[in-house]
């Protein structure tokens, strides 16, 4: 019976393991508590099956404005076919604004996680209504209330960021430190985003650990004043019991390309045109607005 109860909270957290932490913690917090997940919300998944959600990272502690998002990455989860999709948008990525011409990350500045959703649905020119904000102070609560994490740190960021290669044991700051990295790499932010997407599949390995499992609702406690939503416990219970199944090999990365330039002494990174239209009708074509 344990064996088994394990097994189902290993499966959550690893189809919620893009949300870092706390989705995780919060479906492990549910069973915990012993709250009913037996009415499945199946309009929440949207069209044939799959769910469309924009994950972002912010530098603030809380803020609603006047920080920008670090990281931007679409998540699209498809049930029929137990997938899952991690779309990353490079956060100097040249996209209209209010009318003006500026970096995707500054968005959230200006209007919060509203005014970066509406800049995303324009941009990608798709639907999307759901979001999950997460505050760099989360990860390192999260982490730290882990007992920190061991990251196998790949040659490229060994290349990057000039330290030894292996297994490096890591506190919640030295993973904040570790994932926004990005001067190093000679793709700048694309190499950050390849560490970001490693860290992510990584993190399944240590979350999952028997020993870890009790620990969840304490790294639960400690992130949720950090966290930004507007999906409730009902719906990520539905979609938890949907995905459940799901294999780590099924999560894919997925990068809009593009090149990068400089205006008036100031990076910005211009998204080929095709490359948008491909992720649209490769990954988003249940989402494209009419």
């Amino acid at each position: 019976m344990k064996n088994n109860i394990i097994k189902i909270i290993k499966s959550l957290i690893i189809f919620l393991l893009f949300i870092i932490v706390f989705a995780a913690v919060f479906i492990i917090v549910g069973f915990f508590k012993n709250q009913s997940i037996d009415n499945p919300i199946d309009d929440f998944i949207g069209p044939k099956d799959e769910f469309l959600f924009l994950l972002a990272g912010v530098d603030s502690t809380g803020e609603e404005t006047g920080t920008r998002t670090d990281t931007l990455m679409l998540v699209r989860a498809d049930s029929k076919n137990k997938e899952v999709d991690m779309i990353s948008i490079p956060r100097d990525s040249y996209v209209s604004i209010n009318g003006s011409m500026d970096k995707i990350n500054a968005a959230h500045s200006y209007g919060g996680i509203d005014l970066t959703m509406s800049v995303v649905r324009d941009f990608m020119g798709i639907n999307l209504n759901k979001y999950f904000v997460i505050s760099f102070q989360a990860v390192i609560e999260g982490i730290d209330a882990l007992g920190g994490m061991d990251v196998d740190v790949s040659n490229e960021v060994v290349e990057a960021m000039g330290i030894s290669p292996g297994v490096h044991s890591m506190t919640g700051q030295e993973v904040l430190t570790y994932v926004r990295f990005r001067k190093g790499y000679q793709n700048a932010d694309l190499g950050r985003i390849n560490t970001q997407q490693d860290f992510l599949k990584q993190f399944i390995k240590e979350a999952t650990k028997v020993t870890n499992l009790p620990k969840l609702p304490k790294v639960y406690a400690a992130m949720k004043p950090y966290i930004k939503t507007n999906m409730d416990f009902k719906e990520l219970s539905s979609l938890a019991m949907k995905f459940k199944t799901v294999d780590s090999s099924n999560i894919n990365s997925v990068k809009l390309e593009g090149e990068g330039f400089n205006m008036d002494g100031i990076s910005y990174y211009e998204i080929y045109p095709e490359s948008i239209e491909n992720v649209r009708t490769t990954y988003l074509n249940s989402f494209l607005r009419n």
